[in-house]
């Protein structure tokens, strides 16, 4: 009864707690009472937030709960500290939730990205697509949409999607493509995709085929390696090959991503192309918000290349939204 006049009385802008640690196991495990069990379950992510300072100080799972008792026992995994808090005894337990992300302006880590929740705004999730790197990146939520001027992507479920590209469609080819999550846990996250199109009034095809390998390194950064395999197209003057710069070569890239406090992202690497047999790469800064997106960068096919030009160094941007 105090803890829930506490609440009331010193956190108006908070939601009901769900609980409170009650002892320290060690730097990385905590043990906390839980009340409410429909909200908080084996599996579930928290944030704690400090009784003092009335602020989130860190984020952790729950590795399992004893139902028996009354309150419920949980044992927490520590994943993250913020600003280089310390988690003390009565600190509340909050199940992890976007209002409470968005009033205590939770700073962006790699390893609080969401996936699998429909009611978390896009700016919370790993990047389902790398904009000016035209790399796939994981796949959507269900029922989720990415929507730019050059694609569309639509999750049919949370490990398998759908997608066109538009630039294709307009220069006559008729094209689909699917992504697929192999995998996906706190060690590494891997999602395969193919797309295909074909031209009927001149015959040709083009097929790519490909996949990400994402490996967090910290609270801040991942690490993605990614392959692309182009299938060389029949008509080699094609439209969509030339003028579109699409789908001309196959490549392998190593692409770091930073999450900015704000959620922000700066993407950059090297990329091995196959064709030409040079290393290039790109960097870029990708502004989120609630649903839109948008990056602007520079990039390279061939790092000797000291000029700018579609044949040397050029400016890379892209826009798109994912609702």
């Amino acid at each position: 009864m105090k803890l829930i006049w506490f609440v009331l009385l010193f956190m108006p802008t908070l939601t009901w707690a769900s609980g409170q640690i009650q002892e320290i196991v060690d730097p990385q495990e905590v043990l906390a009472d839980i009340y409410d069990a429909s909200q908080i379950k084996a599996g579930s992510k928290v944030i704690i937030v400090s009784r003092k300072i009335k602020k989130a100080i860190a984020f952790g799972t729950v590795k399992k709960i004893d139902l028996t008792v009354s309150p419920h026992m949980s044992l927490i995994q520590i994943e993250e500290i913020i600003d280089n808090s310390m988690v003390m005894v009565k600190d509340l337990v909050y199940p992890l939730d976007y209002k409470l992300m968005k009033d205590q302006k939770i700073p962006g880590f790699a390893s609080l990205s969401i996936q699998g929740d429909d009611k978390i705004p896009a700016k919370f999730k790993e990047l389902a697509y790398f904009g000016v790197f035209t790399s796939e990146g994981h796949t959507l939520d269900a029922h989720e949409m990415l929507l730019s001027p050059f694609q569309m992507q639509y999750g049919v479920t949370n490990d398998f999607g759908v997608k066109i590209v538009n630039a294709l469609w307009l220069d006559g080819y008729a094209n689909a493509g699917a992504k697929y999550r192999v995998l996906r846990n706190k060690y590494a996250k891997i999602t395969v995709n193919s797309l295909g199109a074909y031209k009927i009034q001149s015959q040709d095809y083009i097929w790519q085929a490909g996949g990400v390998i994402t490996l967090p390194s910290n609270a801040k950064f991942q690490s993605h390696f990614m392959v692309n395999i182009t299938m060389d197209p029949q008509f080699t003057e094609a439209h969509a090959t030339k003028s579109l710069n699409l789908f001309q070569d196959s490549d392998i890239r190593s692409i770091t991503e930073y999450i900015t406090d704000d959620w922000n992202r700066i993407l950059y690497g090297p990329t091995y192309n196959v064709e030409l047999q040079t290393f290039g790469g790109t960097a870029s800064y990708m502004w989120i918000w609630t649903t839109f997106h948008t990056s602007l960068g520079i990039a390279t096919r061939d790092f000797t290349k000291l000029s700018f030009g579609k044949d040397g160094y050029y400016y890379v941007y892209d826009f798109f939204w994912r609702f």
